[in-house]
């Protein structure tokens, strides 16, 4: 028998626990303060798009007494390689010079850093090649974003030396997957080859059919193809390399890599192989957004019920839930939630109000944020679905401020009616639309942020451009659109089918990306706006690298030196990405990285310009 002591020690202890969590869970009602919205500012503090850097593309530009870089693009300006060099250049802060053609060019006095060949659509002879030659010799990297026709490099010797390549094999060949090594994009090492036919099914979808170049000695190769059979690695088919020329670099991309945002990180990268040091800004934003969840009407039941036996709010709160909060705590991804309050404007079925505190109470639990979607199955106005959005707040007295929108497959072309329904506006997402610009401004206030993976379709391309955009920009949005799953077409739409390829996806792609920060929609939009308005220069001494940049608050940089160590960082913070590439967060306008290893070049300017040595 027990005691009377310890009955009562035991019914002591029982009362103690009872009461701790209670008090738990009444202390986490009274802190939840889910309807105040911390992103919902004046927006007139916030940066607008008058203070954005903008490309400059004449004239002399310089930075603290520092000449700013030019890149020069040959090709049409308007063309897809045109923009994303344009892109880029605004993103790194560059001069762009745009030249048509590539006869009649006239080098200026001050070199570009590096001319990016829309190689593909020039006339070729060994006058262009002579001309390059000589550029190369004066110091200018070449970039061929795209390569001639075989035919073409196969009839002119001096082309086929320019780019160093030793053969080639075939005009045409398929290859069964793609090897991108180490050290050209954050990431490390990737095989673009499935283990089998259904995993390739799922996710190949990069181009296998490429022409068969086989680089010369003395070329370094970043990404070659993977032939059927068994052929020497040497003899792979290369996809980018890079050779040495008259104490310059000639880069060549064999594909049509540079045609949207994958070029951004390409020419990252390129430049990081061209010296022994780069710094570049950063926006340093992940987020996972999930789109139209949820739903706070009561609709489409009839399919829903078919399909999954349960109403509309039992599918989101019971299957969908649970699933999306796990993936979440998988990685270290910002959250966002961008709420459908109806689906169907046509009906009388109206959003439910203790729906809606339920879930911001959860999210506000999660640290997550709730914007709302302007995604609808009527044809109402998207003005109108807003504006009616809004009166449902207000006539239930739910006095949270939206701050973010889901602008769907409107995308940049959202109406100006729209954004002024939600006065405490800031931000638009959108899924990814195949261009090169992935942030930018709506209007003066508002600014837009794209998507740059869907996250129930992660395959191989999509996963190279992430990579991609990851080294250009430390940034990714991951998009999981669930309006698929409560309107379903068929049982392929269904969450058991689409959520397969989420669980897994999410927490294996962005693994090796989790030293960036995990952002909600609102703060990478804190963090876009300093990205966009930020201006900076630097110099290194072999020892040293003086950085100064015009930002308000912490801006956010990308380090990548080759062989070399960071010791210690005045004026911001410091954190190791991947063997020799550091996230700088400067703190204060002017900062001082000092560097352990091997002495390397001594140059100063706004770039690293370093005597070339030969390719490995």
């Amino acid at each position: 028998m027990i005691s009377r002591r310890n009955f009562f020690s035991i019914a002591a202890l029982m009362l103690v626990i009872f009461f701790m969590f209670q008090f738990t869970n009444v202390a986490l009602e009274l802190w939840n303060h889910y309807e105040e919205n911390a992103y919902a500012v004046d927006l007139a503090s916030l940066p607008g798009e008058n203070g954005a850097y903008t490309l400059n593309t004449s004239g002399e530009d310089t930075l603290w007494g520092n000449v700013r870089p030019t890149v020069t693009f040959i090709g049409e300006r308007d063309s897809a390689m045109g923009q994303v060099v344009s892109n880029w250049a605004a993103y790194t802060k560059r001069r762009l010079s745009v030249q048509p053609a590539l006869q009649g060019y006239v080098l200026e006095d001050t070199i570009p850093e590096f001319l990016v060949l829309d190689a593909a659509s020039m006339d070729w002879d060994e006058n262009a090649c002579q001309l390059l030659l000589e550029w190369a010799e004066k110091g200018c990297d070449l970039v061929f974003g795209s390569l001639p026709a075989p035919f073409i490099i196969r009839e002119i010797p001096g082309l086929q030396e320019l780019l160093g390549i030793y053969e080639i094999r075939a005009d045409r060949a398929a290859v069964e997957g793609l090897h991108l090594y180490a050290g050209f994009f954050l990431g490390g090492e990737v095989i673009y080859q499935g283990a089998d036919a259904q995993e390739n099914e799922l996710r190949q979808d990069l181009d296998l059919d490429i022409p068969w170049y086989i680089p010369d000695i003395g070329t370094k190769v970043y990404m070659k193809g993977i032939p059927a059979g068994d052929v020497k690695a040497e003899d792979h088919p290369a996809i980018i390399w890079r050779r040495s020329l008259n104490g310059s670099f000639v880069f060549a991309i064999n594909g049509r890599y540079m045609e949207d945002a994958t070029g951004l990180g390409i020419l990252s990268a390129i430049v990081s192989q061209s010296g022994v040091l780069d710094i570049y800004p950063v926006i340093n934003a992940q987020n996972l957004v999930v789109a139209n969840y949820p739903g706070l009407a009561m609709e489409n039941e009839d399919v829903l019920s078919q399909y999954y036996s349960a109403s509309m709010q039992g599918i989101f709160r019971d299957i969908l839930w649970p699933d999306i909060t796990a993936i979440y705590h998988q990685g270290k991804l910002g959250f966002s939630c961008m709420m459908a309050p109806q689906f169907d404007y046509g009906d009388s079925n109206l959003p439910d109000s203790e729906s809606f505190v339920y879930y911001m109470k959860l999210l506000n639990e999660l640290r997550a944020e709730a914007g709302i979607s302007a995604f609808s199955v009527s044809e109402t106005p998207m003005a109108e679905k807003l504006l009616e959005d809004l009166r449902f707040m207000e006539h239930e007295n739910l006095g949270y401020r939206f701050t973010s929108l889901y602008a769907g497959e409107a995308g940049k072309d959202i109406p100006a009616d729209a954004l002024q329904a939600i006065p405490t506006l800031r931000t638009v997402v959108f899924p990814y639309d195949g261009g090169s610009e992935l942030v930018g401004y709506q209007n003066e206030s508002v600014t837009w942020q794209m998507a740059v993976a869907d996250g129930f379709g992660h395959t191989y391309r999509s996963d190279f451009r992430v990579r991609s955009v990851e080294t250009a920009l430390a940034y990714t949005s991951i998009l999981a659109d669930v309006a698929r799953a409560v309107y379903p077409e068929s049982a392929e739409d269904t969450w058991n089918s689409i959520s397969q390829r989420f669980s897994s996806d999410v927490p294996q792609f962005w693994r090796e990306f989790e030293s960036f920060d995990g952002t909600s929609v609102s703060e990478c939009d804190e963090r876009v706006r300093r990205f966009l308005s930020l201006d900076y220069t630097y110099k290194y001494d072999g020892e040293t690298v003086s950085l100064r940049h015009s930002g308000d608050g912490t801006a956010w940089f990308i380090l990548r030196v080759n062989n070399r160590r960071v010791r210690s960082v005045e004026g911001g913070t410091v954190r190791r990405i991947e063997e020799g590439v550091y996230l700088i967060g400067a703190k204060e306008k002017d900062v001082t990285i000092t560097l352990l290893g091997i002495r390397a070049n001594v140059r100063d300017g706004y770039r690293i310009a370093p005597e070339h040595g030969d390719a490995i």
